[in-house]
């Protein structure tokens, strides 16, 4: 290699910018392939210095040696590292990708070289890699590995893996092997005859929603598996599939109906459903389907047709959810029936049904429902207001009676809602065009009518069907119209209105509508409506054309811009139907003074009219640059749509606002950098030269650090600067952070150098001070002597920091330094500095390193115990051993244990944790809680159980409740049920928080083995009230929320158990029944309790609050049997059935009625006297004789 070829090609290097130095080592790396010379170059810079040795490199993308690569792999320089670990998967071949992977492991970087692999599919590194780690009997990453593998290999090691598995395991086995998840977890399930253990069920929990998105057929095999079990399934993977599989999802729920279905269920699927399934949802629940409206808007005809017969038969589970579909039921008797249930279903408590929901209806039951709200609803004989509102739904001129006294009251709000309500009775029924007339002439025999109430008469027409408006309407639309505008009064919002009515009616006469439009722009000076131009379709724009052009002359002729400009962008690209508008708008943007203005004009045509802008921007631009409007010029680009590359005059004009260097220039380089980078890139060595303060600008300097480094030599050295943005009062500094790889190591020791008399200058304030040394860390070719001697500067501060920092050196010029200072008042901040610097280098050196570090002070050591835990090796473990053995502080002893969680297979780790279980202190005591449980095999699974049953029994109750609330999602299988025996006798305690952990715990935990167990824990508890009643507390829930473990516990405990045993547990009883039971029992059960005397005040109410909650559908039947029953207490609870029953939305029935009437009449006070108080709308009920 001659000298002469290196020093040029390093001359090439260091005189251009580092993306031109990599495409320069890319075709090198190319040529070296078949060229020795290329290659000897490429050998010579690999012998350089850090940056030179990257440099060659970045070579490997083409050369691809994967030797040179590994070799790299090794490297001083942390940058060089991971660049080689990056270019493994590219260069080496198996056998040295395999070889590379190994070294990552060993320093705890095989991760990211494991996914570099799988995106270059080569999976059979990763097999080997994964069979060697199987060899050695390595555990911690070969089951997070074991996903990432080929699904040969995965199967092959999957029963070693599932041995410890971990959460990083399940969760790559669920992204990258969902079928294998699903097996597996389907496995698991059909092991055990009822609920799987804890933690399946967790693993059951999240892995259903992946599973139901990637593998929807295991899916569906696990939900069927769980519903037979009556255990509930997770709601999102229930609403996946009825996302993507509704029938199917519906077959399965069918043949084993869960207990609740999640709301709005099919609510994004019912395009899918077909006419069985569509008829079951609504039989089931009809919420399921999201809002009736919508259905009918995604339905086809025969499933409208379908949705509607079947809500019709079973209209008594949802009365008012249908609302929309009485109108389409054909058959007169089955209307009337529907509608007898659903006006009683839609009532509120004071016998109202809204109007929106009346508006559905056809019209003979419209006017019904009008004439009972009119004159038989009690609660709306005092409110006029809401009252008269119905009106709209009766005939024309029985309406004019009902709305006699309003269209004449002597308050404008009041006529103003009977006129409202008379002028939208002929919208409502489009079909009858004879009220329209009687209609218009209502509105022009009020034409000196408030503003407020004009508007109210103009906003009622304007909501008609345009369908109505015929062109014998207009002359009395035109008498309207002009009295409005002859109006002082006439406000913004009456103007809308008009405007609104207008655009209605244009289809009537589109001539006389277009004149109209035209009269109305000009005497009110602009656009009352800004979707004025959206609310007319083509054809009526093409037919006011000629009015709009006369108006928009008027307008640019008079100067009127902003109007003309409302009119365009209210027409949008529909302008171009009115012929010569555009032109109009070209003109007032070319001749006008208003900056503004033109600026928005332009963009309205860069939008709207693309070939005229393009063709006229030229000459605009010109304009603009004669004015000085380069403020303008930038909005311009700015707003210009991205992904389209700005046209080239724009271009050109924004590099001359940028070379002009004033106000605007910072934010046209802006533009530049971000919509036309090459022009940007172009104009930088002008603009520079022209003034070279233009480094100022953040836009500038930051491209220059990121792309063009050859052009800040100039500025490293801290230089005095002149020029528009700088008085040269001071030497500048350029702020850059990280990004440093990219300069050559001239530059970077010039920015070091400029740095390191910064720090030298006592005066300086302490902010700048530290970033300064922050950033002479962060150079990675820069030498270190200046940061290093910081770490002995007077300033506490600034020592402080350069230590802190120093470990971010690239090649570890900083750990000499930072192991000095452990040995004196430094060590505190040194010791983390090294964990950065230790990150990545080989495992025998960062042993040899630590081995010297003094362990005299208690934060040193914690982090010495921490590091080696993190090293695997065995000589790290073996020092750990040694460490134990010595008197420890406790925070050291603490690191110690969790330092010994990637050795859970090692005998002596568990005596460490006996040891600390069995000490004095509780809290190191309680970290064996933290125990990673999910990498632990059977044997060792049953050892930290038994240990934390242990620390349930340390008499520190802060210890054992953050155990007990932890209990739930730990991932301890505990198969001997040590831990959850400790969890239960927990329930005894005299603290109340530790009893109601404890019942978590033991609610989560539990499987169906436990339940005898279950029901002696509770029944040893019995005696102590106080811990009786947390522990249910903590236990019930409502039913549908209950696993079936628990379920089936409480359902002892009300059957012969526990609570039938004694009468002062009967409101615990009656809660417990409430959730175990099904409705029909739960009734018998409340029957037997009123007849044995057990309902007393307390359970009385207990079991009123127990019905509240029952689902509606059951409450008829739980109410009937108990209204026959011979205790009072138990007919006062059926009371309370009738009256949930019959609530908003269900109503009050006549039979409903007639049992209220039977309460009413009870020879029991308790249930007469409760009855007596409850009132259902006044109108309903029959006057007593």
């Amino acid at each position: 290699m001659s000298d002469p070829a290196l020093s040029s090609l390093r001359a090439e290097l260091s005189s251009t910018f580092h993306d031109a130095r990599v495409r320069r080592m890319v075709d090198l790396g190319r040529r070296a392939r078949t060229d020795p010379q290329a290659q000897a170059l490429l050998d010579a810079l690999a012998r350089g210095d850090a940056s030179e040795r990257r440099l060659a490199l970045a070579a490997q993308f083409t050369r691809r040696d994967g030797a040179a690569v590994l070799k790299a792999t090794a490297d001083e320089s942390f940058r060089v590292r991971a660049l080689a670990f990056e270019l493994v998967s590219l260069a080496c071949d198996d056998a040295q990708a395999l070889e590379a992977l190994r070294m990552a492991h060993g320093m705890r970087r095989e991760q990211t070289v494991i996914h570099q692999l799988r995106k270059r599919k080569r999976h059979a590194v990763i097999d080997a890699f994964l069979d060697g780690l199987a060899a050695r009997g390595e555990h911690v990453t070969f089951a997070d590995t074991v996903p990432l593998a080929t699904e040969a290999s995965l199967r092959r090691h999957l029963a070693r893996a599932m041995e410890r598995p971990s959460q990083r395991f399940w969760a790559r086995l669920a992204r990258h092997a969902p079928q294998v998840l699903g097996e597996v977890l389907l496995e698991q399930l059909r092991s055990v005859k009822g609920e799987p253990d804890p933690v399946t069920r967790q693993h059951l929990a999240w892995g259903m929603g992946w599973l139901a998105e990637r593998a929807p057929d295991l899916a569906e095999s696990l939900l069927a598996v769980l519903l037979e079990r009556g255990i509930p399934p997770d709601e999102y993977a229930l609403r996946t599939l009825a996302r993507h599989r509704p029938v199917r999802l519906v077959a399965l729920v069918r043949r084993h109906p869960p207990a609740f279905l999640p709301h709005l269920l099919f609510a994004k699927s019912l395009a899918a459903l077909d006419a069985e399934t569509l008829t079951w949802a609504v039989l089931r629940d009809p919420t399921l389907l999201g809002r009736a409206e919508d259905a009918l808007k995604e339905l086809t005809e025969p499933l409208r047709q379908t949705l509607t017969e079947a809500w019709a038969t079973s209209v008594e589970r949802a009365p008012a959810w249908g609302t929309p579909l009485i109108a389409r039921i054909a058959d007169p008797a089955l209307r009337e029936s529907v509608y007898s249930r659903w006006t009683v279903g839609a009532r509120t408590s004071d016998g109202v049904i809204a109007p929106e929901y009346v508006r559905h209806l056809p019209v003979d039951l419209r006017e019904r429902e009008a004439r009972r709200h009119l004159h038989e609803v009690v609660q709306l004989g005092t409110r006029a207001e809401k009252r008269i509102a119905y009106a709209r739904f009766l005939p024309w001129d029985e309406a004019l009676g009902v709305l006699k006294g309003a269209l004449g009251h002597p308050d404008a709000a009041m006529r103003g809602e009977g006129l409202g309500a008379l002028l939208a009775l002929p919208g409502l029924r489009p079909d009858e065009p004879a009220w329209v007339a009687p209609a218009l002439a209502a509105v022009l025999a009020r034409k000196n009518e408030q503003d407020p109430v004009r508007g109210v008469m103009l906003q009622a027409l304007a909501s008609w069907p345009r369908r109505m408006w015929r062109a014998e309407h207009t002359e009395a639309l035109g008498r309207m119209l002009r009295d409005a505008l002859d109006a002082a009064d006439l406000s913004m919002a009456t103007a809308q209105s008009a405007e609104r009515l207008l655009v209605r009616a244009f289809g009537a006469d589109p001539a006389w509508g277009a004149q109209w439009l035209g009269t109305f722009l000009k005497e009110r000076g602009s656009i009352q409506d800004g979707g004025l131009g959206h609310r007319l379709t083509d054809d009526e724009v093409r037919r006011a054309a000629p009015y709009l052009l006369a108006l928009a002359k008027s307008w640019a002729e008079r100067e009127r811009g902003g109007p003309l400009l409302q009119l365009a962008a209210s027409l949008g690209k529909r302008a171009a139907l009115v012929p010569g508008l555009p032109d109009w708008l070209v003109s007032v943007r070319d001749t006008g003074p208003d900056k503004r203005l033109a600026l928005a004009l332009t963009q309205w045509l860069s939008r709207e009219d693309r070939p005229r802008f393009e063709s006229t921007l030229a000459a605009t631009l010109r304009r603009w640059r004669d004015r000085g409007w380069d403020e303008e010029v930038v909005a311009l680009a700015h707003t210009e749509k991205r992904g389209l590359p700005l046209h080239r005059e724009l271009v050109e004009e924004l590099e001359r606002v940028a070379l002009r260097l004033g106000k605007p220039s910072g934010n046209a380089l802006w533009v530049l950098r971000y919509r036309a980078v090459k022009d940007f890139d172009r104009i930088l060595p002008a603009l520079l030269k022209k003034d070279e303060s233009a480094i100022a600008i953040p836009v500038v300097r930051e491209f220059l650090h990121r792309r063009r480094q050859d052009l800040l030599a100039p500025y490293l050295n801290a230089p005095v600067i002149t020029g528009q943005f700088a008085t040269g009062a001071t030497h500048w500094i350029l702020p850059f952070d990280s990004g440093f790889f990219r300069w050559t190591p001239e530059q970077n020791g010039a920015y070091a150098r400029a740095l390191a008399r910064l720090c030298e200058d006592l005066e300086r304030d302490t902010p700048t001070l530290l970033a300064a040394v922050t950033r002479m860390a962060a150079l990675d070719w820069a030498p270190m002597d200046a940061l290093l001697a910081l770490a002995n500067d007077k300033r506490p501060a600034v020592q402080e920091r350069a230590l802190r920092v120093m470990a971010r050196c690239d090649q570890g010029q900083g750990v000499p330094t930072l192991l000095a200072a452990l040995e004196d008042s430094r060590a505190r901040i040194a010791i983390y500095g090294l964990r950065r610097a230790f990150n990545g280098m080989p495992v025998t050196r960062v042993l040899s390193l630590l081995a010297e570090v003094p362990l005299t002070k208690v934060t040193v050591a914690k982090e010495v115990v921490r590091l080696l835990g993190e090293l695997r090796s065995d000589a790290g473990y073996e020092r750990l051993l040694e460490l134990d053995a010595k008197p420890l502080h406790r925070d050291v002893r603490i690191a110690l244990l969790r330092a010994l969680w990637d050795h859970l297979d090692r005998e002596p780790t568990w005596a460490v944790f006996e040891r600390a279980v069995a000490g004095e202190d509780a809290i190191m005591a309680s970290r064996v809680g933290d125990i990673p449980a999910d990498r632990l095999t059977e044997a060792l699974d049953a050892r930290l159980s038994a240990l934390l049953a242990k620390v349930l029994a340390r008499p520190e109750p802060d210890a054992r409740i953050d155990l007990l609330r932890r209990a739930m999602w730990l991932s301890v299988k505990d198969r001997e049920r040590v831990f959850l025996s400790a969890c239960g006798a927990r329930l005894a305690s005299p603290y109340d928080d530790e009893v109601r952990a404890a019942m978590g715990a033991l609610v989560y935990r539990t499987d169906e083995r436990d339940v005898p167990l279950f029901e002696r824990m509770l029944e040893a508890v019995a005696p102590d009230r106080r811990a009786l009643s947390i522990a249910m507390d903590a236990l019930l829930q409502p039913r549908r929320q209950m696993r079936p473990v628990p379920l089936q516990a409480v359902h002892g405990l009300v059957t012969g158990g526990l609570l039938t045993k004694d009468p002062c547990l009967a409101t615990l009883r009656v809660r417990c029944a409430a959730v175990a039971l099904a409705p029909p029992d739960f009734a018998l059960h409340l029957d037997a309790m009123g007849q044995q005397g057990w309902l007393h005040a307390d359970a009385l109410m207990a079991a009123q609050v127990a019905v509240s909650n029952l689902p509606v559908e059951a409450l008829e039947e739980v109410g009937s049997h108990l209204a026959h029953s011979p205790s009072p207490e138990a007919r006062r609870v059926a009371l309370h059935c009738l009256v949930r029953d019959a609530a908003d939305g269900r109503g009050w029935t006549e039979n409903r009625l007639e049992a209220l009437a039977m309460f009413q009449r009870d020879d029991s006070p308790l249930v007469a006297g409760a009855a007596q108080f409850v009132f259902p709308p006044r109108e309903m009920v029959k006057p007593q004789e």
